[in-house]
């Protein structure tokens, strides 16, 4: 089995969108102004959703912080954003699915948790392509992250998947 390589660290600042009308559009302006700004949003995801509102959170790279912030100033009231908050420091460290022991996105997946949990290491998110899986955690603890992922994706799983 080959290293596992960790082909992308990069650091990122997450917004997240509290009290977004869930109406169809609402999304859609917001991340048209940004893509308007020549903002590249490199993870996405929406969470809590109720009937009414809900929040959308994503990422930039951490150079983009101060036009994404202004853009969300911009259109804050008209979007119906209630209020953004902002986490600093933060890295998302992604790996091929086919250079690791397991036959499955599920059992990659959750070798990867259990092997950073074992570690202490706070997985803000985690998330999967056909081919690739993502982590998201402080920039502080990507160093660690990265190596104990390259060790345990390519020895024999502790934790045989499902």
């Amino acid at each position: 089995m080959n290293e596992i390589l960790i082909t992308r660290r990069r650091k990122i600042i997450r917004f997240t969108c509290h009290g977004v009308p869930t109406k169809p559009g609402t999304a859609g302006m917001l991340f048209t102004s940004l893509g308007k700004k020549n903002i590249n949003i490199l993870h996405m995801f929406n969470t809590e959703h109720g009937s009414e509102e809900g929040d959308i959170s994503f990422s930039v790279a951490e150079g983009c912080f101060e036009i994404t912030s202004g853009v969300l100033d911009e259109i804050k009231d008209k979007v119906g954003i209630e209020n953004v908050t902002v986490q600093h420091d933060l890295a998302i460290l992604s790996f091929d699915l086919e250079e690791t022991v397991c036959e499955t996105v599920i059992g990659t997946m959750t070798l990867a948790l259990s092997a950073l949990a074992k570690e202490h290491i706070d997985v803000k998110h985690i998330a999967a392509s056909r081919n690739r899986v993502f982590v998201v955690l402080s920039d502080g603890e990507a160093d660690t992250a990265s190596y104990t992922l390259s060790r345990v994706l390519k020895e024999d799983p502790i934790i045989h998947p499902i």
